[in-house]
């Protein structure tokens, strides 16, 4: 008489399976998480910036904007640079995920010029484990963002 059940073996064997499919899904899970984090920081840190030039080009003033580590934040001013991040006119805080700023230009400050609307030419480079992304401001005030060396769908090669 058989017995109609699985054996030991067979149970483990369905169990190994199993653990390295969950091993490369979470891995993968992970993976595009970080993909996520980057691509949104990039693209708030863009469209803040596009903010504080409109308003620089229609209040007709010159507008600064300064580093700040740990945890890095941009904050926006109209004169000298500001003591803290948030005594600035408005910033930018680190949002809570891995994504750093890795650069910005030699001056550590950017300047929007009011009517002109133009900017002074700088780069600001976020990265996290997954890659690099850059935000690159134009003389003629252009900000535009672009992938440097990850897969992100989405954004430009550099």
């Amino acid at each position: 008489m058989q017995n109609g059940g699985f054996s030991l073996l067979e149970l483990l064997l369905v169990i190994c399976i199993a653990a390295i499919l969950a091993s490369i899904g979470i891995q993968h899970w992970k993976d595009l998480q970080l993909r996520n984090e980057l691509f949104t920081t990039t693209k708030q840190l863009a469209y803040f910036l596009e903010e504080v030039q409109t308003k620089a080009y229609h209040a007709n003033k010159n507008v600064h904007v300064y580093y700040f580590l740990t945890p890095w934040c941009l904050s926006i001013s109209k004169g000298e640079k500001p003591a803290t991040c948030q005594e600035g006119t408005a910033y930018f805080m680190k949002p809570n995920n891995s994504v750093e700023l890795s650069d910005l230009t030699d001056k550590k400050a950017i300047s929007f010029w009011g009517r002109k609307n133009m900017a002074q030419t700088g780069t600001i480079e976020l990265h996290n484990a997954i890659g690099t992304t850059q935000i690159i401001i134009s003389y003629r005030g252009r900000i535009r963002f672009c992938k440097k060396n990850s897969y992100l769908p989405g954004l430009p090669q550099c």
